[in-house]
């Protein structure tokens, strides 16, 4: 825990990188700074926040039943608050046994009955998270319970393993010290008020203070059960512009930067003056086709398109480089994930595509996507690329929220946009993209195929893991030939550290796309 000195140290230590006093030498050894935009932290309620980086930094806070992490390149659900758990020969009861010792930051014991009511928590308040166990694993109320004060039984909906073990231990997984969070409820708010900026956690750090739009300061938690990590306390600046934040690395004002350009990425690449971690990210983006609107109703159309598009212009133009070619909607790392990448630019197949389907003379389509710069150039490559096969592609840009409004209404025939994965299994992304009747991507694009749906369904019930994978490589390739997308890649995710901090490639490697502190030291 950090000392009222060190706190007001700490503090100074704020105030004098926010000027641009402070060399990175001066500052202790167990000590991080991370430069970043704090815009979008608006809680750190695990029943309530549901974006980055908010629910990265509550991953930090809390302990869940299982921890997400990334074994040789793929997601892996390991033990965290429960050590073992068993799933019972129904598929759908699971049994989870906390381990021994468990307590919270302020030493009080973890139970599980702060876990059942962590879990009643987030299905009681119906906030954005709160879907992910009613919805994904069918959890009620009445489907978790206390067996003692160690052993935790939840019944879902019969999910296979990994999207159970994924989605406890994901943001909603946060377990929290149901007295302390009872003794600041107000008005039936289940404590909802006190934990946007206070913590109630038992992971390995804790909140010491949060002074919006200055600065957020963690501290190892000294109750943890893995131990205190090495890095004892971590002070998070906002610094809301990149330039800022790319001139403070340079000076050594700061360890870590985050959300730096592309350009000032390779400039740090290039220099080699601090190290660059780079990661697959954890989202898609995609060119999206109305199956239900004229030229695309047919699937020669939409092939034609796939085959016009250049992707590696795309990536290589638009986002320098950092992003991977991957042409399905199954992000890698994934379970079922397979490389397979059939699309390469050519005219010439695009054309007689067209042809072969009655548009030799191509057609005029809108295309939207919204104000992100990114999205505006990734819409003028599309639209050259169309050009070249006779498709007059007129470029709309939309504010975010109009577009997404009218695409969700079906409403969009043509549009470059992204989509951010919830949790790390295959089910995530294939509901979206290849089930339409979820009503999500698919059925905004109007491709309601029924063999694609039921092959998503039958995925969801499979038990059996090879079995399931084959469903998933079927699936894809199915998708891939009829589907209404056209995968322009994976991105990369990158961050700027000082040579001072090690363990950073295995910190960012896992699904807590922040970053785990742990796993740091200096």
């Amino acid at each position: 825990m950090v000392s009222k000195i060190k706190l007001a140290a700490l503090l100074a230590l704020a105030l004098l990188i926010a000027f641009g006093g402070v060399a990175l030498a001066k500052t202790p050894k167990d000590v991080l700074v991370v430069v970043e935009s704090h815009e979008n932290i608006k809680t750190f309620d695990p029943a309530v926040t549901y974006n980055i980086p908010a629910s990265t930094f509550t991953m930090s806070l809390y302990a869940r039943l299982v921890f997400v992490d990334c074994q040789d390149g793929k997601f892996v659900p390991v033990p965290d608050a429960a050590d073992k758990w068993e799933q019972a020969a129904d598929g759908k009861t699971w049994t989870f046994h906390l381990r021994k010792g468990l307590k919270f930051s302020d030493g009080s014991p973890v139970t599980a009955q702060d876990v059942v009511y962590s879990f009643q928590r987030v299905i009681t308040l119906k906030k954005s998270p709160a879907w992910q166990f009613t919805d994904v694993l069918g959890l009620t109320n009445d489907s978790i319970k206390a067996l003692d004060d160690s052993t935790v039984q939840i019944v879902t909906n019969g999910a296979p393993a990994n999207v159970v073990l994924t989605n406890v231990g994901n943001t909603p997984g946060c377990i929290v010290n149901m007295k302390v969070v009872k003794a600041h409820e107000k008005d039936g708010d289940m404590g909802s008020a006190w934990l946007t900026d206070h913590a109630a956690g038992a992971g390995p750090y804790v909140l010491k203070q949060w002074k919006r739009n200055t600065h957020i300061i963690f501290a190892a938690n000294k109750n943890y059960y893995a131990g205190m990590p090495s890095i004892k306390t971590i002070l998070f600046k906002d610094v809301p512009e990149a330039a800022d934040r790319y001139l403070m690395m340079k000076k050594g004002d700061a360890d870590i930067a985050h959300n730096l350009t592309e350009e000032q990425i390779k400039k740090f690449e290039t220099s080699g003056e601090v190290n660059v971690v780079k990661t697959p990210g954890q989202s898609n983006e995609y060119v999206g086709m109305n199956a239900g609107w004229g030229p695309f109703k047919d699937v020669r159309v939409r092939q034609a398109v796939k085959y016009a598009i250049d992707y590696d212009a795309i990536i290589n133009k638009v986002r320098a480089g950092y992003a991977i070619n991957n042409q399905q909607f199954l992000a890698v790392g994934y379970f079922g994930y397979k490389e397979n990448n059939p699309f390469k630019r050519d005219l010439a197949k695009a054309k007689a595509l067209l042809k072969e389907a009655g548009y030799a003379d191509g057609f005029e389509v809108d295309l939207v996507t919204n104000t992100r710069e990114t999205r505006r150039n990734e819409a003028t490559l599309v639209q050259a690329n169309l050009k070249e096969i006779g498709i007059n592609a007129k470029v709309t840009i939309m504010q975010a929220s109009e577009m997404y409004a009218k695409f969700r209404k079906q409403g969009i025939n043509m549009i470059v946009a992204g989509w951010g994965i919830d949790y790390p299994d295959a089910d995530a992304l294939a509901g979206p993209f290849a089930n339409h009747r979820v009503k999500q991507l698919a059925w905004r694009l109007g491709w309601l195929d029924d063999k694609a749906a039921d092959m998503v369904v039958a995925a969801a019930k499979e038990y059996d893991q090879p079995k399931r994978a084959k469903i998933y490589h079927e699936l894809t390739d199915y998708w891939m030939a009829n589907g209404p997308f056209a995968m322009l890649y994976q991105p990369i995710t990158y961050f700027a550290v000082n040579k001072s901090v090690k363990g950073v490639d295995k910190a960012y490697a896992g699904w807590s796309v922040h970053a785990d502190f742990r796993k740091m030291s200096k």
